[in-house]
């Protein structure tokens, strides 16, 4: 089982790596994106006055009956790339805009990742956790079981433990690993705690760890 979860938080952090290569190319994307907008709404408005000379034109021509209009060679060049602005620039902008919401959604594939990294950590430990309970109630069934051997050997009265004196160590037994647990061994406690949180950083590195 422990080999399919070390599996499982591998691929886990694969995905990861995959998401975050996919955020950076979007990144990437939007730098691109944003430059090309930003160049191209520079260089309308450094045309802005262009359509007014063209229409000034027109109007003359108009006004003349002229039904041709000649445009000077220099002014005809920069109205036929303001055109060409016009026409690009909104396909830019949603280009821009798509991007963003590209990258809302890696981000959140990130962060799922990232999760997905926490989770199946936090498997491998909680497994292992299970193994140690599992040990630790086959210990206290041999504890008990040692315990009835010493209460039944001294079923003949000769014995140098009675019954009592047994009973009170029984009885002693909660307190006392309380005691050894949390209280006066609490110490010693909190320096296996700081082992397992590191532990944790370890295997889902790189990622950071969420405070516990």
């Amino acid at each position: 089982m422990m080999n399919k979860l070390q599996t499982n938080l591998a691929a886990a952090k694969n995905r990861y790596q995959d998401t975050l290569k996919a955020l950076d190319e979007v990144g990437a994307k939007q730098i691109k994106a944003a430059k090309i907008v930003s160049a191209l709404q520079a260089e309308k408005d450094s045309l802005a006055d262009v359509q007014e000379q063209v229409n000034n034109i027109r109007l003359d021509a108009m006004e003349t009956g002229k039904t041709t209009v000649y445009l000077p060679v220099e002014l005809s060049k920069k109205y036929e790339r303001l055109r060409e602005i016009d026409e690009v620039l909104p396909t830019a902008l949603r280009r821009k805009e798509s991007l963003a919401k590209e990258r809302a959604v890696t981000e959140v594939a990130v962060e799922d990742a990232g999760e997905a990294i926490r989770r199946e950590a936090g498997s491998i430990l909680a497994a292992e956790q299970a193994d140690v309970w599992e040990r630790a109630k086959e210990l206290w069934s041999e504890y008990v079981e040692t315990i009835r051997e010493v209460l039944v050997l001294g079923s003949t009265g000769h014995g140098r433990y009675p019954w009592s004196e047994i009973a009170e160590h029984l009885n002693s037994l909660t307190p006392s690993a309380y005691r050894e647990l949390n209280g006066e061994g609490v110490a010693k406690t909190n320096v296996g705690r700081e082992k397992v949180r590191q532990r944790y950083a370890d295997l889902i590195a790189p990622l950071g760890a969420a405070p516990f």
